[in-house]
C-alpha cells in the first residue's frame, strides 16, 4: 500500500515562512531591546545613584527610552528573524525541496513582501513621529525631576552635597518660601579653593527648569588664606546654578527630539538648514532599511546542508550591519560640517548596501557562489 504525503503549494509554503520569520522577529525584538534597555537602565541608575534623579521615576524614563530604542532593534530583529528562518531551511534540506517544487528565492521573497511592507510602516512610525515624542518627553521628564532633586537638597540648617559635587549650607527660612539666610556653598570644582558666603540667598526656577540660587550681600574668598593670589570680593547679588537646564543646538528640544514640522520649517533658515536635512535623512533612512536587510539575509543564510559552520553568515551580516551605522554616523556628521552634498547624502550607506546584497541575492538566486571566481582565488 501506497501513502500519499500531503503536498505544501506555493501559497502554504510562503505562508508558512511568513509567520516563522514573525514569529522569530517577535523573539529576536525581545532579546535585542532588553540588552539594549539593560545599558539604558544603567545610564538612568547613575543619575540617581548621583541624586539627579529619584528612584520612583526610574521605570518610567525607561519605558519613554524604548520607542528610541526600537527604531535600531527592528532592523536587528528583522536581519536576525530571516537570517534564522532560511539558514534552517537550508539546514535541513527543506530549501532543496521548495526549489524542486519550483519555487525560487525570488517568489519566497515576494511571500515576504507584505509582512515587510507592514514593518516598514512601522518602522516610519517610530522613526518620524513616537521616538521623536517619546525623546522630548524623556527630556522634559529628566530636566524637571533634576530640577526638582537639586531643590529638594536645600534642606535647612544642614549641609547637602549637590549632584556635581559641591558643598551647600543654608541657614532657616527668611521668611518668603524659597528664600534662606546664612549661605554657605563650594564653588570649588578643581584647583584653589572658591567659597562663598551670603546673608540671604532665593531658589529660582526659570522656564527650561533650570535651578539656580540667588546669593544676596554676601562675599567670595578664592584661593588659600595666607597664600599669594588670595582674594576676597564683596558683591549685593551674585547667582549660582544648582541645576542647569539642559543645551541642544537648536536651542530648546535636541534634534532628535524635534516634531517633524519643525524640522521641515527650519529647512528654510540658514543656520539650521544642514543640521535639519540630516536629521530628515537619518530618521527616512530606517524605515527605507528594511527592505535592504530582508535581501542581505536571505543569501547570507545559505549553507550546505552537511557543513558544521552555521555562524558564519550571521557574523558577516553583522559586521556590514555595524560598518553601515558606523558610516551612516559619520556621513551625518559630515554633512551638518557641510562636508558632503545633501544628495545623497546619508543614503550613500543604503545604495551601497542595497547593491551589495542585490548583487549577492542574484548570486543565490542563479545557484552560484556567493563570491565570484576572481576573488574567491584572492581571498584565502
Amino acid at each position: 500500500m501506497h501513502i500519499r504525503l500531503p503536498l505544501w503549494s506555493r501559497e502554504q509554503i510562503t505562508s508558512h515562512i511568513r509567520h516563522s520569520v514573525l514569529l522569530y522577529f517577535g523573539i529576536a525584538c525581545a532579546v535585542v531591546l532588553s540588552l539594549l534597555a539593560i545599558g539604558q537602565l544603567s545610564q538612568i541608575l547613575q543619575q540617581v545613584a548621583s541624586g539627579q534623579l529619584p528612584l520612583r521615576v526610574v521605570l518610567q524614563l525607561l519605558g519613554l527610552s524604548v520607542p528610541t530604542l526600537l527604531v535600531t532593534v527592528l532592523p536587528l530583529a528583522l536581519f536576525f528573524a530571516v537570517y534564522l528562518v532560511f539558514a534552517n531551511l537550508y539546514r535541513h534540506n527543506e530549501m532543496m525541496a521548495i526549489h524542486g517544487a519550483g519555487i525560487g528565492l525570488q517568489k519566497l521573497l515576494l511571500g515576504l513582501l507584505p509582512s515587510v511592507l507592514v514593518l516598514v510602516f512601522l518602522e516610519a512610525g517610530l522613526a518620524l513621529w513616537w521616538a521623536p515624542t517619546s525623546q522630548r518627553h524623556l527630556q522634559d521628564e529628566s530636566t524637571r525631576l533634576a530640577a526638582a532633586a537639586a531643590q529638594a537638597l536645600i534642606q535647612p540648617g544642614s549641609f547637602a552635597h549637590l549632584p556635581d559635587g559641591r558643598v551647600i549650607y543654608v541657614g532657616q527660612e527668611a521668611g518668603n518660601k524659597d528664600r534662606y539666610q546664612e549661605i554657605f556653598i563650594d564653588l570649588s570644582h578643581v584647583g584653589a579653593p572658591d567659597y562663598a558666603t551670603a546673608a540671604y540667598g532665593k531658589v529660582q526656577i526659570d522656564k527650561k527648569a533650570g535651578v539656580s540660587l540667588l546669593l544676596i550681600d554676601g562675599q567670595r574668598y578664592l584661593g588659600q588664606p595666607g597664600q599669594p593670589g588670595y582674594k576676597i570680593w564683596s558683591f549685593a547679588r551674585y547667582r549660582v546654578d544648582l541645576a542647569a537646564p539642559q543645551q541642544s543646538a537648536a536651542g530648546g528640544q535636541s534634534w532628535s527630539a524635534m516634531p517633524l514640522v519643525q524640522l521641515f520649517a527650519d529647512l528654510a533658515r540658514p543656520n539650521t538648514h544642514m543640521h535639519a536635512i540630516a536629521e530628515l535623512e537619518w530618521r527616512f533612512f530606517w524605515p527605507l532599511f528594511l527592505p535592504v536587510i530582508v535581501l542581505l539575509a536571505i543569501p547570507l543564510a545559505y549553507a550546505e546542508p552537511r557543513h558544521p559552520g552555521r555562524a558564519g553568515g550571521i557574523l558577516v551580516g553583522i559586521l556590514l550591519l555595524l560598518g553601515a551605522n558606523n558610516l551612516l554616523v559619520a556621513l551625518k556628521e559630515n554633512l551638518i560640517q557641510g562636508k558632503i552634498a545633501p544628495v545623497p547624502g546619508l543614503f550613500w550607506t543604503w545604495i551601497l548596501l542595497a547593491v551589495l546584497a542585490g548583487y549577492l541575492f542574484y548570486r543565490r538566486q542563479a545557484d552560484l557562489p556567493l563570491l565570484p571566481a576572481w576573488l574567491r582565488g584572492v581571498l584565502p
